[in-house]
C-alpha cells in the first residue's frame, strides 16, 4: 500500500517580539526586563586564579555565584575576564587592578605573563566551554576593561591569544574588541565598545581600521561565523544635542519611543548584522511605550526564524516511519551561532508533554541565514533571506500507543538538558517551548488534521522555559586559599624612581604600517622596545605612570639606552598628557646601543599626569630600540 499523501500547513507568523535566547538586550547586572536574555560579567582575573598553581575549580565556584538564579529564567551569561578597568584608582584611593598575587601589574609583556596567559584560557575552557549557562565569551584579559588598548597586543601577542581560545573553546562562540586579522582568521566576533555612535560609522575614504569601518571594509562576512555586539555609549553625544537627534537620543528611553532613533538603531542592527547590545538594555521596562519599542528591536536583533510552511504524514503505524517537510526563513539579522538541533515530537493531545521526539539531522538552525547586503535607502537587504527547506523521514518506535497525537517541533538547548528553548516565529504555540502543528493517527487516520488554534498561547514570554545545569558543576565549592609567595609591588618613589620596570611602553601609530616588538634581549636581558615601519608624522612610544600618579614640580633626569637606524634621531619629552612641558631633546641613533641622559625642570603641577614620549622623526622609514630607561628626581 502507498504511504498516506502529505498534509501540509502554512501556520501564522506571531507578529510580535519573541523574548527568544541568544539575542536581544544585554544588561551588565542582574534586571527584571523582559528581552534581556544576556547578561554580560566583567570577571577580575584575580577572582578566578590566585596563582599559577590554582585549579579550574576557582573559576567554576565564581561561575556559580554569577549564574545563580538565572537557568531558571533561562538567561545565560556573556564573561570577559580582565585585569586593568581603566589604568587608575576609584573614589577610595584603591587600585583598578587585578592581577593575581604572582605577577606583577601591568606586565603584559614578559614570558611568565604569556605562559600564564596560556594557561588560564586553557582553565577556562575547561570550566565554561560545556557549561550552559555561558552563552559566548569575550575575550578580554589585555587592556583598558579587556578591550584591547593601553596596552594593544601586537601581531604576536595576538596570534597566542587566537591560538589559546580557539583550541579552548571548540564549542563556545569567542568575541573580541578588534577584527584584526588573526582574530577574524580564526572565526572569532566583535564586541565593540561604542555601536552606532554617529562619529564612528564608516564615512567615504575612511581608513581608520577602527570597527565598524572593519565590519563594512576589511570584514564584511564576519558575522556569518562570529557574532557582533556592542555597546550603545550614551554618554559620548549626552552634552551634544545635534549628534543625538542624528542617532539615537540621549537615553535608551529616547531610543525605544521615538521613531526616528528607533529607526536609526534597527538601520544599524540591520547593517553589522548583531546579535545584542548593551548599555541600550538600561530602558524603563514599567513604560509600555518604551517596552513596545524594546520589541521592535528585539525583532531584528539575531535570528526571526519564520516556519512558512510544514508537511507531515497524517498516518503512522507503530515501528513505521513520518515524514516531515519544513520550510524556514530567518526575517532577523545574525544566524543563531549555537549548535542547537530542532527536534520533532508527537504530543498527547491533553497534556502537550512528547509521547516521542528526536532531532533532525537535516535541520542546522546555525545555516539559517538572513538577508545580506543591507540597503539603508530601501530599508531592506539587498539580498533577501532565503527560504530553507528541510525534509525528513524518521522510524518510529514499536511501541508507540495508538490514538492520536499532535506532530510538534520544538528548538533544543543542546548543552542545557536538550529542554525546549528557542522559537520559531509562528502563532502555532504551546507554554513549554513545543509549536503543535498537525495531528497524527497512530494506527489509524486521524479525526482531523488541524490543531485547534484556540489552544494556542503566544510564545513572546514563557517562564517556563529553562535550562538545566549539570551536577558536577553545581556541586563545585570554592577552593581554599591558594599559598602564594606575593611579588614585590612597585611603589613610586620620585627620589629613587619613577617608571614601573614591568609597565608597558604604548605605541601611538601615525603611520600606515607601524609595529611594536617586545623582546629581553637588551644588555643584562633588559627589556626592548622597537618600532619599526613607515613613521609619518607623531609616531611614538608613550609611557605615563602606574594609576596616572602626578609628578612633583622639581629637577628631574631621565636616562635611557636607544639605538635605530644610523643618522635618524628620535625626540625625547615629558608632557601633560599630550601638552608638552620640557624640551623635546633630541637623540641621535647608531646601529649600538648608546646611553643618554636628559635633565629637565619641572616648574608647574600637572594638571592632568605625565606622558614621557619617544617620538620617531616625521616622515621618515626605520627602525628605533630603547631600554634600560629611568626617570629620578634630583632635587
Amino acid at each position: 500500500m502507498a504511504p498516506p499523501e502529505m498534509v501540509v500547513t502554512r501556520p501564522a507568523e506571531f507578529a510580535g517580539a519573541i523574548d527568544n535566547p541568544l539575542k536581544g538586550f544585554r544588561p551588565d547586572w542582574g534586571t527584571d526586563r523582559p528581552y534581556c536574555p544576556l547578561h554580560r560579567r566583567y570577571v577580575p582575573w584575580n577572582a578566578i586564579e590566585q596563582g599559577a598553581g590554582d585549579s579550574v575549580d576557582r573559576i567554576i565556584a565564581h561561575t556559580n555565584r554569577l549564574a545563580a538564579g538565572l537557568p531558571e529564567r533561562n538567561i545565560k551569561l556573556v564573561p570577559r575576564v580582565y585585569l586593568d578597568w581603566d589604568g587608575r584608582l576609584d573614589d577610595q584611593g584603591r587600585p583598578k587592578q587585578y592581577w593575581p598575587a604572582d605577577l606583577h601589574s601591568f606586565d603584559y609583556e614578559s614570558p611568565a605573563f604569556w605562559a600564564r596567559v596560556k594557561a588560564l584560557v586553557a582553565k577556562l575552557g575547561q570550566a565554561w566551554d560545556e557549561d550552559p549557562r555561558i552563552a559566548f565569551v569575550q575575550m578580554g584579559l589585555i587592556g583598558f576593561w579587556g578591550e584591547m588598548h593601553n596596552p594593544t597586543p601586537g601581531p604576536e601577542q595576538r596570534r597566542v591569544l587566537a591560538e589559546a581560545f580557539r583550541a579552548a573553546f571548540p564549542h563556545k562562540p569567542v568575541l573580541v574588541r578588534q577584527c584584526w586579522p588573526e582574530f577574524t582568521q580564526a572565526g572569532f566576533g566583535i564586541y565593540y565598545d561604542t555601536f552606532a555612535n554617529g562619529g564612528r560609522e564608516p564615512k567615504p575614504g575612511d581608513t581608520s581600521g577602527e570597527v565598524p569601518w572593519q565590519l563594512t571594509n576589511r570584514s564584511p562576512d564576519l558575522w556569518r561565523v562570529g557574532p557582533i555586539e556592542g555597546e550603545v555609549e550614551y554618554n559620548w553625544q549626552a552634552g551634544d544635542p545635534a549628534a543625538a537627534a542624528k542617532t539615537f537620543g540621549i537615553n535608551p528611553n529616547e531610543t525605544m519611543v521615538r521613531e526616528p532613533y528607533r529607526r536609526y538603531m534597527i538601520d544599524k542592527i540591520r547593517r553589522y548584522h548583531a546579535s545584542y547590545l548593551g548599555w541600550i538594555s538600561g530602558f524603563d521596562a514599567k513604560q509600555p511605550d518604551v517596552v513596545a519599542g524594546a520589541g521592535e528591536l528585539m525583532k531584528v536583533f539575531g535570528y526571526r526564524y519564520v516556519l512558512t510552511e510544514f508537511g507531515w504524514t497524517p498516518e503512522v503505524k507503530p515501528g513505521g516511519s513520518i515524514s516531515v517537510r519544513l520550510d524556514v526563513r530567518n526575517d532577523g539579522s545574525a544566524p543563531m551561532y549555537a549548535d542547537w538541533p530542532v527536534a520533532l515530537a508527537l504530543l498527547d493531545p491533553g497534556t502537550h508533554q512528547p509521547l516521542w521526539q528526536t532531532t533532525l539531522t537535516q535541520a542546522n538552525p546555525r545555516a539559517w541565514l538572513p538577508g545580506s547586503r543591507w540597503n539603508s535607502e530601501r530599508f531592506a537587504y539587498d539580498e533577501p533571506a532565503a527560504t530553507y527547506r528541510v525534509e525528513e523521514t524518521v522510524t518510529l518506535p514499536a511501541n508507540l500507543p495508538a490514538g492520536e497525537a499532535v506532530v510538534a517541533l520544538a528548538i533544543l538547548d543542546r548543552q542545557g538538558g536538550m529542554v525546549p528553548s528557542a522559537r520559531f516565529a509562528i502563532a502555532n504555540y504551546w507554554r513549554g517551548g513545543w509549536h503543535p502543528l498537525g495531528r497524527v493517527g497512530i494506527g489509524a487516520p486521524p479525526k482531523a488534521t488541524a490543531v485547534d488554534a484556540a489552544t494556542f498561547v503566544s510564545p513572546a514570554f514563557d517562564d517556563s522555559l529553562r535550562y538545566q545545569v549539570p551536577q558536577r558543576l553545581l556541586d563545585v565549592k570554592e577552593p581554599p586559599a591558594l599559598a602564594v609567595t606575593p611579588v614585590t609591588r612597585f611603589t613610586l618613589d620620585p627620589a629613587r624612581e619613577c617608571l614601573d620596570p614591568h609597565r608597558y611602553w604604548q605605541l601611538v601609530e601615525r603611520g600606515p604600517d607601524v609595529a611594536q616588538t617586545t623582546s629581553f634581549d637588551g644588555p643584562g636581558s633588559a627589556k626592548v622596545y622597537t618600532v619599526r615601519g613607515s613613521y609619518g608624522r607623531g609616531t611614538n612610544l608613550s609611557y605615563y605612570p602606574f594609576n596616572q600618579a602626578k609628578f612633583p614640580p622639581g629637577r628631574y633626569r631621565f636616562t635611557v639606552r636607544v639605538k635605530g637606524t644610523p643618522g635618524q634621531w628620535v625626540t625625547v619629552d615629558l608632557a601633560d598628557n599630550w601638552q608638552g612641558i620640557t624640551t623635546y631633546d633630541r637623540v641621535p641613533l647608531t646601529a649600538e646601543w648608546v646611553e643618554h641622559r636628559l635633565d629637565w625642570d619641572v616648574k608647574t603641577e600637572f594638571r592632568n599626569y605625565p606622558r614621557l614620549r619617544v617620538t620617531a622623526p616625521d616622515d621618515a622609514t626605520g627602525e628605533f630600540s630603547l631600554c634600560d630607561y629611568h626617570l629620578v628626581k634630583l632635587d
